[in-house]
C-alpha cells in the first residue's frame, strides 16, 4: 500500500508516517513506476503502525518503542528484560496515576473553597 492509503487505515498524517520510517520504526520498498518511484509498505508495517500508536498511548516513547521493536520483536530480548520493561512502565503509571490524585485533591479543595466563599458572598 502506498503512504496515501496507509495514512488513511491508521488516522495518522503522511509526514508522521514519513517521520517513522526516517526514525526507523517502520519500512517501506521502493517501486518503479515509469519515471516515478512510490514507496510501498507491507500489511506487516500497517500492523506494525498500529502497534507504535498503541505504544505511544500506553505512554512509551517512540525510543522505547523502537527498542522494543527491535529486541522483543525479534525474540532477541531475554524474558528477565521484558519483565523489566514492564516492571518500569508500571512504576511510571503508577508515579503518573499519584500525581493525578493530588492533583485532583488540589483541585477539589480549591473548588470548594471557591464554592464557600461565593456562598458567603451572596449571604453577606
Amino acid at each position: 500500500m502506498l503512504i496515501g492509503e496507509l495514512a488513511q487505515k491508521t488516522g495518522l498524517t503522511k509526514d508522521t508516517i514519513r517521520f517513522y520510517e526516517k526514525m526507523g520504526l517502520i519500512e517501506a520498498k521502493a517501486r518503479q513506476a515509469g519515471t516515478r518511484t512510490y514507496m510501498e509498505f507491507s500489511s506487516e508495517m500497517l500492523e506494525r503502525v498500529v502497534i507504535i500508536t498503541k505504544g505511544k498511548s500506553l505512554g512509551f516513547t517512540l525510543n522505547e518503542i523502537k527498542h522494543l521493536i527491535d529486541t522483543w520483536g525479534n525474540g532477541s530480548m531475554p524474558l528477565t528484560e521484558k519483565l523489566k520493561v514492564i516492571d518500569r512502565k508500571l512504576e511510571e503509571i503508577c508515579e503518573k496515576m499519584q500525581q493525578l490524585e493530588e492533583i485532583k485533591l488540589y483541585l477539589t479543595s480549591k473548588r470548594d473553597r471557591t464554592t464557600q466563599e461565593s456562598k458567603d458572598l451572596e449571604e453577606g
